[in-house]
């Protein structure tokens, strides 16, 4: 049997399609699959009254996102979440049709939104993630005698991965196998992550804890992994005599990162994911506990490590953003007290002349608001001798003058100011500086997982790109 369909994979179906309200007037349509265009649908006549696509169609009423539901021709139960109406012809005589986009389709399952708590486990697999599991399940017996090769494949029972107060996370080993035509026969062996929370929860929690289950492995991994699939386990389903199990439920999104996936091969996982766990058994819950706190950087940090097509300039101004948000998320660093700042900023804003404008009284307000924060020059020292601290050697290349380009290339293309112009960094430059941060910025994360500052050095060794950067100043060539 064949592996199923994941967020890579393309395809179309066939079926019968209806809105809330309008069970007994399902519309035949095709629905239709790929990673770059997400769920489309397209049906033969409305799936709204006459009336009311009418009135979509001529703008006089405001078109509301809609949740589809359908029966495929194999008997497939399937939801269209936060659906929209992209086209619509109107025929008449003749008949109408339309189509439909979708964020998310959902194949196995009815569900009214993505907050129904009906779900009691999820699979979740991403790129490499065989890798960064360290699964390795073919083995290869070569008989020089007989000209025969034997290849075993091993499927790994699920197993125990890690821990988390509110749900248990495992990993699950599958085998496939296709034999078409005859003179060709494939078994791929796969596996995936296990997610069973202590109760049943919604597809949008099962979403959330699948996505921080990636980013932590695409941390530890030093590249962006996308999801390549996300199944779960629905409501019970009828067998046949009487047999009830949990319906399989497969989930089709339009990936956000599709550039993603190509990596260095030559580069091992800074950290794979057995190591985390035995580095620090609470590291997934620290993960998760801190989320919310690092999530501003997270999404900035993976934002330049995911899009390959992206200008050098703006990838290290976001580099840098994503450094300074994360130590104003993470440091109690302040220039003075906030109890003397406060009469500070009184006295300042006393000081305002009465005839000052609003537009500039309201800008001075918000500078005065700020005053207290650290300088982007400031913050990145403070980083390097934390770096220090922990590691006993400040990291390398990160010395005064290198801070001091930083921030006037960042100052230049967030200004443009020409007196900049001569002392920012060139475009390899900015390249480097980009890759810098993101092993600092990887660094900082980890440590924040209490992952051993000894532990962590010895293995970026591993990393051929960021155990350059770590022990020399000089650029990878």
């Amino acid at each position: 049997m064949p592996s199923p369909l994941g967020l890579n994979d393309s395809f179309t179906e066939e079926g019968l399609w209806w809105v809330e309200g309008r069970e007994d007037e399902k519309v035949g349509g095709t629905l239709a699959y790929d990673p770059e265009n997400g769920p489309v649908l397209t049906v033969l006549g409305t799936l709204r009254d006459l009336i009311t696509s009418m009135n979509s169609a001529l703008g006089t009423r405001t078109s509301s996102n809609e949740t589809i539901f359908g029966f495929t021709s194999g008997g497939k139960r399937v939801t269209l979440l936060n659906s929209i109406n992209s086209s619509r012809r109107l025929n008449l005589p003749g008949v109408p049709s339309e189509v439909w986009k979708s964020n998310i389709a959902v194949i196995g399952e009815h569900i009214a939104d993505e907050d129904e708590e009906i779900f009691l486990k999820s699979f979740l697999a991403f790129a490499s993630i065989e890798e960064w599991l360290d699964h390795s399940p073919f083995s290869v017996a070569h008989n020089s005698g007989e000209s025969s090769i034997t290849l075993n494949a091993r499927r790994s029972k699920e197993a125990h991965f890690a821990s988390h107060n509110d749900f248990k996370i495992t990993t699950v080993g599958r085998l496939h196998s296709t034999n078409t035509p005859s003179t060709r026969y494939a078994i791929e062996s796969t596996i995936q992550i296990g997610i069973e929370p202590n109760s049943p929860r919604s597809l949008k929690w099962h979403f959330d804890a699948a996505r921080k289950i990636q980013e932590l492995a695409s941390l530890c991994t030093g590249h962006y992994l996308p999801i390549t699939a996300l199944n779960l386990k629905g409501s019970d389903e009828d067998y046949g005599g009487g047999e009830m199990h949990p319906s399989d439920v497969h989930v089709f999104a339009r990936l956000i990162h599709p550039q993603a996936n190509a990596r260095p091969r030559n580069d091992s996982p800074v950290l794979t994911g057995p190591e985390l766990v035995a580095l620090n058994p609470d590291a997934l819950q620290l993960w998760f506990d801190q989320y919310e706190t690092l999530d501003p950087a997270i999404a900035l940090f993976f934002t330049i490590t995911a899009q390959r097509e992206m200008f050098t300039n703006i990838r290290l101004i976001l580099a840098i953003q994503a450094l300074e948000v994360l130590h104003r998320r993470t440091s109690a660093d302040r220039i003075i007290s906030d109890e003397e700042f406060t009469g500070f900023r009184e006295k300042m804003l006393s000081l305002i002349p009465e005839s000052c404008t609003k537009d500039m009284r309201n800008k001075l307000e918000g500078t005065y608001a700020f005053l207290n924060e650290p300088s982007l020059s400031q913050r990145l020292r403070s980083i390097v001798a934390s770096v220090k601290e922990d590691f006993g050697f400040a990291p390398s290349g990160f010395t005064k003058s290198y801070l001091r380009k930083l921030v006037a290339t960042r100052n230049y293309y967030t200004h443009f100011s020409k007196e900049l112009e001569d002392v920012k960094l060139d475009g390899a430059g900015m390249y480097w500086a980009s890759r810098r941060i993101v092993l600092l910025i990887t660094i900082l994360l980890l440590r924040r997982l209490q992952i051993p500052a000894d532990e962590l050095n010895a293995l970026l060794a591993r990393h051929n790109e960021f155990s350059q950067l770590w022990s020399s100043d000089a650029d990878p060539s």
